[in-house]
């Protein structure tokens, strides 16, 4: 096992010189086989940013209700969208309050193009007034910009067979990625992972996960799918629903969302059998406590050594888990602590996210950076702290797991919580 890795000096100055000169242009790019990863092009802070998040706002777009505005706005750390009976669209037998894309700054917003592969997470609270309907009522969608478009995708709220589920559907024919019952849900912060590979006629993917707590309730993937009409692809949240309901579900609701995030899959290539990767950057990440908003388990493999996973303080023991999304073979684990950091903790790692096994044992822990060498197969691979060095909790800034794929994908299963 390696505990911290350590650098030395170059024996001199003028061969690093003449190494950089002829070696530059190589290193400044990435090594050939280098796998790709999920690199963060959006985090929204709401309390800061606020609707400048989003490219554009369709909040009461008929004026249809103005006393009640604003209908999309920031209340307490999260986005917003009330939506009253009275509420009407433009055509009237509908309601929409929705927002749309994903701004970067006062001119710039990403732009998802043919060929590229997306993720969106975030965390999402319906209530139960927010209710399935007969007819659709839609809260998240991908859509080409402009009007009189169809969607792309939609995550929509249905009953079906008198049943009140979620449900997320490609548009085009039609097809159903994955549906569960909306009740269990309700009235608590879910997680969802929403990817997207945007092809045209059968190149398209789609993958949608939705999680309750630590557990996954759907991990379901579409693929030769048609996922791209024109221009580009521009997600949307919000409520959208008809009027047409014949159940009478219809009612004054609100819809709250936080934690946006948005990845694109850069650089690289799928690297050659035995070429160690970067494999946890991105990936669903759940933990045995947070200390609150903002010390979510995510920013711990977010790629920004600004962010970071906190748990509640005072308690031991505590764990941060990822979800690789596929086996592996690990070869290393990177943890860069925070100031409240572990004197003893073990690397564990999991095949089914139930049983686990010790892959390093670490005593006598001094914080900072801790590079770890690990063996084993694994789809999950969690930090299990077992004794805090300060009062307070565990916090990380980046967990990065390391190891080489090339095997099948591991269906998810629900982890074990202890």
């Amino acid at each position: 096992m390696t505990h911290r890795r350590t650098y030395h000096r170059m024996p001199s100055i003028l061969l690093a010189a003449l190494l950089l000169a002829l070696l530059g242009p190589l290193l400044s790019s990435a090594p050939a086989g280098a796998a790709p990863v999920w690199t963060l092009r959006w985090s929204p802070d709401p309390s800061t940013e606020g609707l400048g998040a989003f490219e554009t706002i369709e909040d009461d777009r008929a004026d249809s209700h103005p006393e009640a505005g604003p209908h999309i706005k920031v209340a307490n750390g999260a986005y917003r969208f009330d939506m009253h009976m009275i509420d009407r669209d433009t055509a009237t037998d509908r309601q929409r309050h929705e927002v749309t894309g994903n701004r970067t700054s006062s001119s710039g917003y990403l732009q998802w193009k043919l060929g590229e592969t997306w993720r969106v997470t975030y965390s999402m609270y319906i209530p139960s007034s927010l209710m399935a309907t007969t007819s659709f009522t839609h809260i998240m969608q991908t859509k080409q910009p402009g009007p009189g478009t169809s969607p792309i995708t939609v995550t929509s709220l249905r009953r079906v067979n008198g049943v009140q589920t979620i449900e997320h559907k490609v548009f085009a024919g039609d097809v159903l990625v994955g549906r569960t019952n909306l009740e269990p849900l309700q009235n608590k912060w879910i997680d969802i992972e929403y990817e997207i590979k945007i092809g045209d006629g059968t190149a398209g993917s789609v993958r949608w996960v939705v999680r309750n707590g630590t557990t996954t309730v759907v991990d379901a993937t579409k693929t030769g799918v048609d996922t791209f009409l024109a221009d580009r692809v521009r997600p949307k949240w919000g409520i959208y629903r008809s009027l047409g309901d014949t159940s009478g579900s219809l009612r004054d609701t609100y819809l709250l969302l936080r934690n946006m995030r948005a990845y694109q899959l850069t650089g690289g290539t799928t690297p050659a059998p035995g070429t160690e990767a970067l494999l946890s950057q991105g990936r669903p990440a759940s933990a045995s406590s947070t200390e609150g908003a903002g010390f979510e388990p995510g920013l711990a493999f977010d790629g920004q050594s600004g962010t970071r996973w906190a748990s509640a303080e005072g308690a031991d023991p505590q764990w941060l888990r990822v979800d690789l999304g596929t086996t592996a073979a690990l070869t290393r684990v990177r943890l860069d602590w925070e100031a409240a950091y572990a004197s003893a903790y073990r690397i564990q790692s999991s095949t089914d996210g139930t049983t686990w096994t010790d892959r390093a044992t670490v005593t006598g822990g001094d914080g900072g950076t801790d590079d770890i060498t690990v063996t084993g197969n694994a789809r999950y691979v969690r930090v299990y702290g077992t004794q805090r060095a300060t009062p307070y909790g565990y916090s990380l800034y980046e967990l990065k797991v390391y190891g080489t794929t090339g095997g099948s994908p591991t269906p998810a299963r629900a982890p074990n919580p202890a």
